[in-house]
């Protein structure tokens, strides 16, 4: 799936407002509660996705406020382990396109999200990976 289909993917799931079930429901709730309580609420709404100015902007918020890195694309051949798939989450230093979209999608499943649609961002690179990981496996339970 490119960046393009999953941002038409994320619009038509605002659009529909339908709430797909998952099996850790209670772990994605529990883990934006988490969030929620950080007490610095940085947010934006979805709709901004498709202004690049404003994506930028959102991934720098990100960076800024998680202190990890932004990379465009996977680095190729054996450089750095420190940014490979193959490391755990919390060991991981950057972020890629896919991580920040999945890390939206696993928000927008959340009742935080239905009462009030905006996705906060985490200071949090612990709960930012748990919520990663959730929105991959609904990406891929939804193709």
């Amino acid at each position: 799936m490119t960046i393009e289909e999953y941002l038409d993917k994320i619009e038509a799931f605002q659009i529909e407002k339908t709430k797909n079930t998952f099996s850790d429901n209670a772990d994605l709730e529990l883990y934006i509660q988490e969030i929620k309580k950080d007490g610095v609420e940085l947010n934006f709404v979805l709709n901004v996705l498709w202004n690049k100015q404003t994506l930028n902007d959102i991934v720098n918020q990100f960076s800024d406020h998680s202190g990890l890195l932004f990379v465009e694309e996977q680095e190729s051949g054996n450089v750095c382990f420190a940014n490979s798939d193959e490391v755990r989450p919390e060991f991981r230093q950057s972020f890629k396109w896919i991580d920040l979209l999945d890390y939206i999608y696993a928000f927008a499943h959340s009742s935080v999200f239905n009462e009030s649609p905006k996705i906060i961002i985490t200071s949090d690179n612990e709960l930012f990976w748990k919520l990663v990981k959730i929105g991959s496996t609904l990406r891929k339970e939804s193709i």
